[in-house]
């Protein structure tokens, strides 16, 4: 061999829990992915798909490693290849385009859908159509905008109108001549109020919040201010198809878009405009995930520095947002409208000189959005049962984050703007939110403390053989605290996998093609100074996804998803984890569980 020749690297096994083994050559891993097996592809690549192996980064005190399993594990560096696939898209930041909308929170960097997307589904599905990806927490639209961006079909499903809102706003693309005319008619509407309070746009709050602790006088009347020029746009006489130029026709002809239908796109993006001004102009701390009115934000009120100016504030967030779906209808179209955000447009591949892309082959123009008001424990949509090539997504952490408490001040001032299969109950809202802490020991009827065991239909050497004796011993490990809130959180560690993921394991499961992957993105976090770790739980339930008690009774005994394997990658935006205690050490990685629904045989 000469000095100029690679050294061939010998090849061994690399194993990991659940009889996932993966070819190792030198330093990196290749899973076994059985892409031949895939939906979404039509064409295997050549090249094997592999990883960098690595320790996994850890705070002090976190333990990932248990009794049998590796010291390492493959590096899944999303921000890097996102930005090496072939395709040449390169993502500048996470926040482009529409992906910040709407300041919505935790939600997961744009790279990890986008090179799911992009790795695991070509342009046309194996049966010739575009591929459907499925999101069931879609939250503010993430996967959903990757999707649509990259010319892939997209089903998300989300239980929260406000996410829902923000899913719809970022995804629907709005000719920006007509985002010019609607922004100065309705600035029309917006001029012409008084300042004063407006008590017949004034609004009551659905629980027990009490709206002059979260908002200043002053706040209050310009909000009824904003929410009757809301009102009259709405009802007004707006014409969205005067003043667009030729392609912008022909683009809106083309996707069969109605006089209607292009207005409602434009009323859901001023609806939501509401919503960014609540956030900016209510006393709850912006850097907070929760509404919570801190010292901080009280001695901004005492100092007379807050709230802003609420009309002004609100002139800044439509010029912004404007912006992004500018920069959005940019990047579908080639188009260079120069109304957009300074962010760079990105580069569209097309055979038409002027940057543009034929409508006929332009997959991104003709993708189908489609947001479901639904809970990912239940949904269940007769048309999509098999029909999705691949699902990607990141739950709620246990217990981390009160999603309710975060939304409701935005939710209540828009609340009769809402379509009206998105008029909610807030008790029912705040208590069906996965994650949810709002729980109610004296409503369970099990004996406490309940364990995954007593779900289990399968054999006690089957469970033995799983992780999950694990997951009881940290529930009853919690339970046995001495401290009042105890009981509660060893119920909600156990409700988090016993019923909410389980169930939403089941769901995918059922709506995915044989052979669609289920790319599952989560984070761990410590209960009772007990760090619960939850890719491993989750990946031996959707494993034996047919051995629990109250999955499916489509589902036989044996059913389940193959483990592909397990993978990190590093945190590097923390603002999740802002006042967060963390007793057993910080968490420094998420992980990624990689799922495949099995062939029939």
């Amino acid at each position: 061999m000469s000095k100029n020749e690679p050294e061939e690297l010998s090849e061994s096994v690399y194993s990991q829990h659940g009889d996932v083994e993966m070819i190792r050559r030198g330093d990196r891993v290749y899973p076994n992915f059985r892409l031949e097996d895939s939906p979404g592809i039509c064409e295997v690549p050549h090249e094997d798909i592999g990883y960098p192996l690595g320790p996994v980064p850890k705070g002090k005190g976190v333990e990932y490693t248990s009794e049998g399993e590796p010291m390492e594990y493959p590096e899944i560096d999303f921000r890097r290849l996102a930005n090496e696939l072939s395709d040449g898209r390169k993502i500048p930041n996470t926040t482009y385009l529409t992906h910040a909308i709407h300041k919505h929170p935790a939600i997961f960097i744009p790279h990890i859908p986008s090179y799911f997307i992009r790795q695991f589904t070509t342009s046309r599905a194996e049966d010739g159509d575009r591929p459907l990806v499925l999101d069931p927490f879609s939250g503010s639209g993430t996967t959903g905008l990757e999707a649509k961006i990259n010319g892939r079909d997209y089903l998300g499903v989300e239980i929260n109108p406000l996410s829902r809102l923000v899913s719809e706003v970022a995804t629907s693309p709005i000719p920006p001549n007509a985002l010019d005319r609607a922004n100065e008619a309705y600035n029309n509407h917006l001029s012409a109020t008084e300042k004063r309070l407006y008590e017949e746009f004034d609004v009551e709050f659905l629980d027990r919040t009490k709206k002059e602790h979260w908002f200043e006088p002053n706040a209050i009347v310009g909000l009824t201010r904003i929410r009757k020029a809301l009102a009259e746009f709405i009802d007004s006489e707006f014409d969205p198809f005067t003043g667009l130029s030729e392609p912008e026709h022909r683009a809106i002809a083309d996707l069969g878009l109605s006089e209607t239908e292009l207005r409602d796109r434009i009323n859901r993006w001023l609806t939501l405009l509401i919503a960014n001004t609540v956030f900016e102009v209510s006393n709850a701390d912006p850097g907070v995930s929760k509404a919570y009115k801190s010292k901080k934000m009280r001695r901004k009120i005492d100092d007379d520095e807050h709230p802003p100016d609420i009309i002004e504030t609100h002139q800044e967030q439509i010029s912004e947002t404007k912006g992004q779906l500018v920069e959005l209808w940019n990047d579908i179209y080639g188009t260079t409208f120069n109304r957009g955000t300074i962010q760079p447009t990105l580069n569209k591949f097309s055979n038409v000189s002027d940057g543009t892309v034929e409508l006929s082959e332009n997959d991104a123009h003709k993708a189908e959005v489609n947001v479901r008001l639904g809970d990912a424990r239940t949904f269940d949509f007769p048309e999509y049962r098999e029909e999705v090539d691949i699902a990607i997504t990141s739950p709620p952490y246990i217990n981390a984050m009160n999603y309710y408490r975060g939304s409701k001040l935005r939710l209540f001032w828009l609340y009769d703007f809402l379509e009206e299969d998105e008029k909610f109950d807030a008790t029912e809202l705040r208590k069906s939110i996965v994650g949810t802490n709002s729980v109610s020991l004296s409503e369970v009827s099990r004996d406490l403390p309940v364990t995954i065991e007593s779900i289990w239909k399968g054999s006690s050497s089957e469970f033995q053989e799983t992780r999950l004796p694990n997951l009881d011993k940290d529930i009853i490990s919690i339970h046995n605290l001495d401290h009042n809130d105890a009981e509660r959180k060893a119920f909600v560690t156990w409700k988090f996998f016993a019923n909410d993921m389980k169930r939403n394991l089941a769901r995918v499961y059922e709506h995915l093609k044989p052979g669609g992957y289920y790319f599952f993105v989560i984070g761990e976090n410590t209960i009772g100074e007990r760090l619960i770790h939850s890719h491993k739980y989750i990946a031996d339930i959707a494993q034996n996804l047919g051995k629990f008690d109250g999955t499916s009774s489509k589902l036989g005994e044996n059913e389940g998803f193959r483990l592909v394997g397990s993978g990190w990658d590093k945190i590097t935006n923390r603002d999740l984890f802002q006042g967060r205690k963390h007793e057993g050490g910080v968490i420094e990685c998420e992980w990624v569980i990689i799922l495949q629904k099995q062939l029939r045989e």
